[in-house]
């Protein structure tokens, strides 16, 4: 890499500026994942940790997708499902966690047991009690063993436990029979499987894989599928970037690589030369980036935005192939320069 080497050293702020570009765009991509996954984790991470095969819930209206915040399966649906083994029932609503004078959003799941997310302190719920998360204790100011009022019923917190999220709010878990009580009506909005789904569905019912759960989250599928195609835009960009500054940055020493060329350089020693370049100048712009992209999403408390080992690999990796791709649509010429040129005036 002597001569690309020689090129970053005696241009240094045409390689600086691409670089800072590149940083740029490496911070954007990574902070823009660090939010998808963060709303993703807000939106759906209660229902993505449920156990089971399938689910079963109301089917929608025509032009609408099923979900679980408006779906209320008849009693003789639920009936013929829970003779299923492992079948378990899930409630959902969203309401207010009261204690004190202090309120909180809070979205109930009454659930069976099999549902029941790990605990770290206290016993899963019987009649009039709830499991709430980590955060909602702390924020309430509650323990185990306190009472919290949830929809004008009063609830003692039995045990905290890995609740997760669901539409932004925190979840407490209590029972089938305990949801109920809270004044939502008698029918649960879903049963969760350990087998397929039936099929045919049982009227007015459809049956989803787990895989598909968080297709019943209200807004979930459009929220993501709008922030991946952004992050699918920047890393058009970010090859289109590179691979202009580079196939300017080849034009202008042409000559110069024409003049090598016909020192007696091999075609493969400039193609590996001016690859080298174009890796040394992705890596280190975006390994700045990427760590400022790191340091904002660990920082910033006041927008969900969660760092995860795929959601981080994936842009930077993907920043790098794509950069590369754009960078070696133009070395091509790197490899064709004729000899002759060096010769021309």
């Amino acid at each position: 890499m002597f001569i690309a080497l020689r090129d970053v050293r005696h241009a240094k702020g045409r390689f600086a500026l691409i670089g800072s570009v590149i940083a740029m765009m490496t911070f954007l991509v990574v902070a823009l994942s660090a939010l998808t996954d963060g709303l993703a984790d807000a939106t759906a991470s209660a229902v993505r940790q449920l156990p089971g095969t399938s689910l079963v819930l109301q089917s929608a209206v025509a032009g609408q997708k099923p979900a679980l915040t408006r779906s209320s399966l008849d009693d003789s649906a639920v009936a013929a499902l829970t003779r299923e083994p492992g079948a378990s029932r899930l409630g959902v609503t969203t309401t207010r966690v009261e204690v004190d004078g202090r309120a909180a959003a809070l979205t109930v799941f009454g659930a069976d047991p099999a549902l029941m997310p790990s605990l770290s302190a206290g016993a899963a719920p019987g009649a009039g009690a709830i499991v709430l998360s980590a955060k909602s204790v702390e924020d309430l100011g509650v323990a185990v063993g306190s009472t919290v009022t949830v929809s004008g019923k009063r609830l003692t917190v039995s045990g905290i436990g890995d609740t997760r999220s669901f539409l932004g709010t925190p979840v407490g878990y209590t029972t089938v029979d305990s949801w109920r009580g809270l004044g939502y009506g008698q029918n649960v909005g879903a049963v969760v499987l350990d087998s397929p789904a039936p099929s045919p569905a049982l009227p007015g019912t459809v049956g989803l894989p787990m895989e598909r759960i968080t297709d019943t989250v209200p807004g979930f599928s459009s929220e993501n599928s709008s922030l991946m195609m952004i992050q699918g835009l920047l890393l058009a960009i970010s090859a289109l970037v590179v691979g202009s500054f580079f196939a300017v940055w080849t034009a202008q020493r042409l000559r110069q690589l024409a003049v090598v060329r016909a020192l007696g350089a091999s075609r493969r020693y400039l193609l590996r030369d001016g690859l080298g370049q174009v890796l040394l100048v992705l890596v280190l712009g975006e390994a700045v980036g990427a760590s400022l992209g790191v340091a904002l999403a660990l920082g910033v408390s006041t927008v969900p935005m969660t760092v995860t080992a795929s959601g981080l690999a994936l842009p930077v990796v993907g920043m790098a192939v794509l950069g590369t791709a754009g960078a070696l649509l133009t070395l091509r010429r790197v490899v064709t320069v004729d000899p002759l040129i060096a010769l021309s005036a």
